[in-house]
């Protein structure tokens, strides 16, 4: 494949929709610009103007856009006004996503993200559209070994691929469900209708607020109650079908040396993980989940995280302690979730309940004093310093032969599983406060989606430290 190639024609129609999806806000302030006062005129043709730049800058994108591969090596050409190449050899890269949204699926082409070590929070390089065809021998060419599912079966084997994998394991959708009810996404969902809320305010009638607040009072507080309780299931509802829609047909795929992750209804995302380049194993579970006996599992590697996951890979949305030790036993079997952790130091507790609830104690007793019923707010000191305890409770660390384990609870409880060798470097920190009790924060580093993530340990016993810095200096020897 030595001569170059650009992108399918499809990609102007994509790019355009979304560039105008990125700029919805400014454009419909265009489009409802106007007046009868000088410049009304220009503003009326504000959004029309804008519309033809997008397009056109789409048709140009198009164009400018090359690629091919020679020797071993991806290279792009790209560039409107300033010209730019871009040489990515095979051995930098970390992931290869092909996804297929709706509007892709319609155009028969595919989108490719091309993650390389420390690409940061956007892609190292992405087709916007290219022929589905296409969009597999771009993986098989960046990727040592396919892994196809059974619908690209016959394509990989037309180009001579293998397509034998070692282990299958599809997440029923009942865990899906339950993922969607706990995960906690209503919040976003009322933060979005608030944010459209905010949008359309200039064009409600005035006092239309005042009318509406004073109607709903006259009503009762029973009445008021039922509407809080309705708009809080039809969020929890809207939630469960974001998450299924999400990660609907959530597929994992193994072989020798990748991992592959396809998910998705209306789009569909196939992502090839080089397994010797995961740098950790994450497992997660808030409140609710830990209650249930429910975690999920992220993973992180130089590349492939997506912002709605923490710049993490999620590798599995949800599942019981079992299924999660038989799919880790197939899939990662050095960094199955351990029966038991080292707790922290008894002295170390009370240092976790302050930091985590010295603010709220601070402020009780002016709230007390100068609003009516303040007493109520000494629930919230009380409610911290107690999550202050979880915190000191199931945290704590353990070493194994080849990874460290390092557990921690922020509001949510992770189980952090650090393989020696992709630790890149391990810091011991001593604050003044610390010293007197003899205890150190413990931190690790590792490479990441945004070139690095690092993971913390407060408040471990001194004695201790000597014994981790062994352990990493034997395994760097």
């Amino acid at each position: 494949m030595n001569n170059w190639y650009k992108l399918h024609s499809a990609s102007i129609l994509l790019m355009f929709t979304s560039k105008v999806k990125d700029l919805l806000i400014p454009l419909l302030l265009t489009l409802f610009a106007g007046g009868t006062g000088y410049g009304s005129r220009f503003t009326s043709l504000l959004f029309p103007i804008l519309i033809i730049v997008i397009l056109l800058y789409s048709f140009l994108y198009w164009v400018s856009f090359r690629y091919q591969f020679y020797e071993g090596e991806l290279r792009i050409k790209q560039g409107i006004f300033i010209k730019k190449k871009r040489y990515i050899r095979k051995n930098r890269v970390q992931s290869v996503d092909i996804v297929s949204g709706m509007f892709h699926r319609l155009l028969k082409v595919e989108k490719v993200k091309i993650e390389t070590a420390g690409g940061g929070m956007e892609p190292e390089v992405e087709l916007a559209a290219v022929k589905q065809k296409e969009a597999q021998f771009i993986r098989t060419q960046l990727r040592s070994v396919d892994v196809p599912n059974q619908s690209e079966g016959e394509e990989a084997k037309e180009l001579g691929l293998s397509t034998e994998r070692s282990f299958y394991y599809k997440v029923p959708l009942k865990s899906i469900i339950i993922a969607g009810f706990t995960s906690g996404k209503v919040g976003l969902v009322f933060s979005a209708a608030a944010a459209l809320i905010s949008q359309i305010d200039q064009f409600l009638p005035r006092g239309f607020y005042e009318n509406s607040i004073g109607v709903l009072i006259s009503k009762g507080a029973v009445f008021l109650t039922g509407i809080l309780l309705v708009v809080a299931f039809i969020a929890w509802i809207i939630s469960i079908f974001i998450t299924v829609i999400q990660y609907g047909n959530f597929e994992i795929s193994k072989n020798d040396k990748e991992l592959i992750i396809s998910r998705g209804l209306l789009e569909k995302r196939h992502l090839t993980l080089q397994l010797n380049r995961i740098t950790s194993v994450r497992y997660v579970c808030n409140p609710i989940r830990q209650w249930l006996g429910v975690w999920s599992i992220y993973v992180d590697s130089a590349g492939g995280g997506s912002k709605e996951e923490q710049l993490s890979t999620l590798l599995l949305p949800l599942g019981s302690r079992k299924e999660i030790d038989h799919l880790m036993k197939e899939v990662l079997p050095y960094a199955q979730m351990p029966e038991t952790i080292q707790p922290l130091p008894k002295k170390a507790a009370l240092r976790y309940i302050i930091r985590t609830s010295i603010i709220w104690w601070l402020l009780t007793f002016p709230v007390m004093c100068f609003l009516p019923n303040g007493w109520v707010f000494f629930i919230l000191p009380l409610s911290f310093s107690y999550l202050g305890w979880l915190r000191y409770k199931d945290s704590g660390f353990t070493l194994r032969r080849n990874q460290c384990v390092l557990q921690t609870r922020l509001f949510s409880l992770s189980c952090n599983i650090l393989p020696k060798n992709q630790i890149q470097s391990i810091t011991y920190q001593q604050s003044f406060f610390q010293k007197k009790r003899k205890l150190y924060t413990l931190s690790a580093d590792i490479l990441s989606t945004t070139g690095g993530r690092t993971f913390q340990l407060n408040d471990m016993e001194t004695d201790e430290h000597q014994n981790i810095f062994e352990w990493y200096k034997r395994n760097n020897k």
